[in-house]
């Protein structure tokens, strides 16, 4: 009900201070609970559109980026089946070209990510590791390349 929601949201905004954070005292095994209030002013108003705006746009560069990931795993896992039912599903250089495609796809949208500040370098290395291992993974399990191998 929207009365019932206004009237709740104006009961808890009126317990707020506008004052500097306060903490309450914890209770027993809580731990302390610090509150801020919202500020109504048309600055702070303007701020949250654009923090808002910003989020959307950082989720759907991550978004691109988890995407192109789970490209890659479900090639991999689609030609396991296929590979599964019949020996000769793909050969292997078809298997190198295609997956070195979503690869390269993948590390792009990685890279996008960090130079807009999206994702940290250390997380963009250890998912483009994550992806490399597991088309490298794959062409061992199929007798296609040598652990010595780089790719």
């Amino acid at each position: 009900n929207k009365a019932t929601m206004s009237m709740l949201c104006a009961r808890f905004s009126s317990t707020l201070s506008l004052r500097a954070p306060s903490t309450r005292p914890s209770h027993v095994g809580r731990p302390s609970i610090t509150t801020v209030a919202k500020l109504n002013t048309p600055s702070s108003k303007y701020r949250q559109r654009l923090n808002e705006k910003q989020r959307m746009y950082n989720k759907s560069i991550k978004s691109a980026a988890r995407t192109r990931i789970k490209n890659v795993i479900k090639f991999t896992d689609n030609l396991e089946r296929e590979f599964a039912k019949s020996a000769e599903a793909m050969s292997e250089d078809d298997f190198i070209k295609k997956a070195d495609e979503l690869v390269a796809d993948a590390f792009s949208h990685i890279d996008k990510a960090v130079s807009k500040g999206v994702m940290k370098k250390t997380t963009a290395a250890r998912r483009k590791s994550r992806v490399t291992r597991l088309k490298r993974q794959f062409r061992e399990r199929r007798g296609w390349s040598t652990p010595e191998m780089a790719n």
